[in-house]
């Protein structure tokens, strides 16, 4: 007997939404497919499974409506066991700055393809994270670091944080001395001297007011009215917290965020795929 899981499927369709067309629309099938598919069931067994008139079920059709519920929830969980397999574990290092959005982001958009994919994150320093990755400790390493290594190379965009009543925070962009006279916040780590540089390299002097850990104490000290600060895209909270704005910097300027994996894996890969996008 030749039984398809199309034909069960449409039989399931019918006797939920009580006629042909009604089912082929929960299908995404045309109601003569879903016919065509009734009349071969009824072919293979030898009687009718739904009354014509009003699309219930006869006894057979009750009978076979049930053992079809169990028969597809059945293929599905091998389907979702499947899925389990197919789905990867990565292990990905970053430095502090890229785990507030960019990675988080990316780990969002994996999950619409591999729903069951698990992304473990390790916080580190540039040389810790080269040397986990090293040893195989992660999988992928997020880092301000290039090398000869890199795969791949992210531009992230330095933007001015400021208090809404702040002087420059009129401005579309900030100039680099303007940012300068009115005090600023550095946020530490790898930013001052990629900031210094910066700087320099536009004939200013990198002097902040303030020399701070992290990102987001840049970003407390901006909503409290206490100064501005320089901080990287990926780093800010998307839409920034009242009282504070956003602005580009005037000349622009960018630090490099390097990708640094296997190009063998491809799960791997694929989860850079979506961090390039960024």
């Amino acid at each position: 007997m030749d039984v398809t899981v199309a034909q069960l499927e449409a039989l399931l369709a019918v006797g939920e939404h009580g006629s042909f067309t009604r089912a082929g629309q929960a299908l995404g099938r045309t109601q003569s497919a879903v016919s065509r598919a009734i009349a071969a069931l009824e072919s293979a067994l030898g009687g009718p499974v739904v009354h014509r008139g009003e699309a219930g079920f006869t006894e057979l059709g009750r009978t076979v409506a049930t053992h079809a519920s169990s028969v597809l929830g059945g293929l599905q969980a091998i389907s979702d066991l499947a899925a389990d397999v197919r789905a990867p574990t990565l292990r990905v290092g970053a430095v502090a700055s890229a785990l507030v959005r960019f990675v988080p982001t990316a780990v969002l958009r994996l999950r619409r393809d591999w729903p069951r994919s698990q992304v473990l994150t390790l916080q580190g320093e540039d040389d810790e994270l080269l040397a986990w990755l090293a040893d195989g400790t992660i999988d992928l390493a997020v880092t301000t670091q290039p090398g000869p290594d890199s795969q791949r190379v992210i531009d992230d965009e330095f933007l001015a944080v400021a208090p809404k009543e702040h002087p420059a925070s009129r401005r579309e962009r900030i100039r680099l001395a303007e940012l300068i006279r009115l005090g600023v916040a550095d946020p530490g780590g790898t930013c001052g001297p990629a900031l210094a540089e910066g700087f320099a390299a536009h004939g200013v002097e990198w002097r902040p007011d303030h020399v701070v850990r992290d990102v987001g104490t840049v970003v407390a000290m901006a909503a409290a009215g206490i100064t501005a600060g320089v901080a990287p895209a990926m780093a800010l909270p998307d839409p920034p917290p009242p009282g504070v704005v956003v602005r580009p910097l005037e000349p622009r300027l960018f630090r490099a965020v390097s990708l640094h994996y296997r190009p063998a894996d491809q799960d791997v890969v694929h989860f850079v795929e979506h961090l390039t996008t960024w």
